[in-house]
């Protein structure tokens, strides 16, 4: 709803080049210090104006969300409520954030855009990753119990990949990540393992979003430096922790192993489940 309205009082072309100057900015922001200015608005309804330069919480945007959500909240004929108005201002403020990265991506050069693209892209795939792996985690009993740890690895615990082709298909090379010890990796790809059995069996639920990418084994690692702290101190690669000379106190381990085991049968219990459902 936000979008489309938005989209309507400012086409989508229009909406990354500057409609706010600074000089604009800065006298709004002054002006509104005085007593009596405490309402003013920077922008109105018949010359409804954000400014995609700053941050979608400055006191420009700020003020143009609220006039906005009044602005739709009349022409929409929405109820005129505290939550209506609260929930089009939260939302226009997640919209503005999307077109302010639109802008600035908008001024880089086209090799910039092409690897923020990129990044945008392989962050996607760990995300995606991520979320399949907890669900077939929640999917089986005998799983739950590492839905925790999964949980507690996150996105930035998973492997990320570089990608290139082979026989004109897209495949993607797994880079693990430098800090993550050695024997977290099989443990996570029989959640792979499963979801692509039950991909292949027809299970809705699998089925679900586009196809996992073709993934190929290697023994590369991951050039990003960022690590998850706070996990057990078994998660970590030791030979990593004493180049990296890390302490402790930045790491924050946890005493206990965690233990990385799967059920012996996990793969037969799952294939039962499925045939016998």
């Amino acid at each position: 709803m936000v979008h489309k309205h938005l989209d309507e009082l400012i086409p989508k072309i229009a909406q990354i080049v500057p409609l706010v100057t600074r000089e604009e900015c800065a006298l709004y922001e002054a002006q509104i210090l005085l007593p009596h200015n405490s309402r003013l608005e920077a922008t109105s309804k018949e010359n409804f104006r954000f400014d995609v330069q700053g941050t979608p919480r400055s006191p420009w945007n700020k003020s143009a969300a609220r006039v906005f959500s009044h602005l739709t909240i009349q022409q929409l004929g929405l109820p005129n409520s505290l939550e209506m108005f609260n929930a089009i201002t939260k939302a226009f403020g997640t919209y503005v954030d999307h077109i302010i990265r639109r802008y600035k991506l908008s001024l880089k050069t086209a090799e910039e855009q092409a690897l923020e693209r990129s990044k945008h892209s392989k962050y996607g795939r760990k995300y995606q990753l991520f979320h399949r792996r907890r669900f077939i985690g929640y999917l089986f009993p005998p799983l739950r119990k590492h839905v925790s740890m999964l949980e507690l690895l996150g996105v930035d615990g998973m492997s990320s990949d570089e990608s290139g082709q082979e026989d004109d298909r897209d495949e993607y090379k797994i880079l693990a990540p430098l800090w993550r010890a050695s024997e977290v990796a099989p443990w996570l790809r029989m959640f792979d393992t499963i979801h692509r059995i039950l991909r292949a069996v027809g299970n809705p639920q699998a089925q679900q979003g586009t196809f996992p990418h073709r993934r190929i084994l290697t023994n590369a690692k991951s050039r990003n430096k960022k690590f998850v702290a706070g996990l057990p101190h078994n998660v970590y690669d030791q030979a990593w922790i004493a180049g990296e000379k890390l302490t402790e106190e930045v790491l924050y381990p946890t005493p206990d192993a965690y233990d990385f085991n799967h059920e012996p049968n996990i793969i037969q219990y799952v294939l039962f489940c499925y045939f016998t459902a």
